[in-house]
């Protein structure tokens, strides 16, 4: 496996769907990665899929070999049992193996309105996120739903296309990405997992169940930040130019985890500084971080992963706005949770961390 795809692997064990800035951690090639993911999706936005803030996440389909509907946790859909064909399974399934029972409860109430929009000729599977599981009542002309206690908060006008379509539905769920198989992943399970166009196949809302897709009809457009592209460029070839690469690979794979969660951490809000640095690191790996010969490297670093930050940024800047019919807000501020990209370095999250993973973090505290 290479240094790229064993990182991604790390990242992926953490973060599941990694964050562009922390590319920067495995060097400067897999900086410039992120970024030229980055770009491929500004110039391809059917690679673009909001990134809805439900729970929990589900898969589902049909099987190539039987056609049989299958649906789970995307946790457990993959394991020993995990496909399982009715609501009583799924039940079964949860108890047999002490999983949570609130999940399960609420899985096994949605199953049938999630087979309804699944055709019988349909094969493959897709991942979604539960918005809600009960008839929602407007208030003051508005449906308000908030799937994530700790996260983004969906309002939509009673009166609207999209009002009449949640109107009397038990169940929300978003669609997003698509599968041919199922296997086990660190990731998603989804085989050849790409970004869904619409539906997909799906038949979509019906009475039972309102189906969100990962462009809400919208065809995005974007424009190429080309000054804040080259300053990331510029910053990464800087921190190459310094021996960046040399320095990361002195360093142990976890002084650079901890480094990740360093950035994280600030970005986020989270207190931490530099004693708080030197608690988590070794007394070796700590002297060679904060090494005077080693100053100018990490300021390089940081300001590749502040440089890929804004390029993240000026496109979610871009993203928002064309979201229609669903008003998002997270903190009280109109913000969401932000969108996936589907790039040649695989999926790619892009999510403001100073609004919402900041308050998410505050949230669990």
């Amino acid at each position: 496996m290479s240094p790229y795809l064993h990182f991604i692997n790390l990242l992926m064990e953490g973060a599941r769907t990694p964050h562009p800035e922390d590319f920067v951690f495995n060097g400067s090639q897999s900086a410039l990665d992120a970024i030229n993911g980055i770009i491929s999706a500004i110039h391809d936005p059917r690679t673009v899929s909001i990134k809805w803030d439900g729970s929990p996440a589900i898969i589902f389909g049909r099987r190539a070999a039987d056609g049989q509907f299958t649906m789970n946790y995307k946790e457990y859909i993959a394991v020993a049992g995990g496909q399982v064909t009715n609501a009583d399974e799924l039940s079964r399934f949860f108890n047999q193996h002490g999983k949570n029972p609130v999940v399960a409860q609420k899985l096994a109430a949605i199953f049938p309105a999630v087979a309804s929009i699944v055709p019988a000729g349909f094969r493959g599977f897709v991942q979604g996120d539960l918005m809600w599981d009960q008839v929602l009542q407007p208030q003051a002309g508005k449906y308000v739903f908030r799937p994530n206690p700790h996260g983004v908060t969906y309002t939509v006008d009673q009166n609207s296309a999209i009002g009449h379509d949640i109107a009397g539905r038990q169940v929300g769920l978003a669609v997003h990405s698509y599968g041919t198989d199922i296997e086990p992943s660190k990731d998603s399970p989804l085989v050849g997992r790409k970004s869904m166009q619409g539906l997909g196949g799906l038949t979509g809302t019906n009475r039972l169940i309102t189906v969100f897709t990962g462009n809400m009809n919208t065809t995005f457009k974007m424009r190429e930040p080309v000054q804040v592209h080259a300053a990331a460029v510029r910053a990464v070839k800087n921190f190459a130019n310094l021996n960046g690469d040399e320095f990361l690979s002195g360093l142990t794979q976890s002084t650079r985890n901890v480094l990740q969660t360093y950035y994280n951490r600030k970005v986020t809000n989270q207190a931490v500084d530099n004693n708080w640095l030197q608690t988590k690191l070794s007394r070796g790996q700590y002297a060679v971080v904060a090494a005077d010969e080693n100053k100018r490297i990490v300021a390089a670093l940081d300001a590749v992963y502040q440089a890929i930050t804004r390029l993240k940024l000026a496109v979610l800047a871009q993203l928002e706005p064309q979201v229609q019919g669903i008003e998002q807000s997270v903190g009280g501020q109109p913000k969401g949770e932000g969108f996936n990209i589907d790039t040649p370095s695989g999926f790619i999250k892009l999510v403001n961390r100073g609004v919402f993973s900041a308050a998410n973090f505050a949230g669990r505290a």
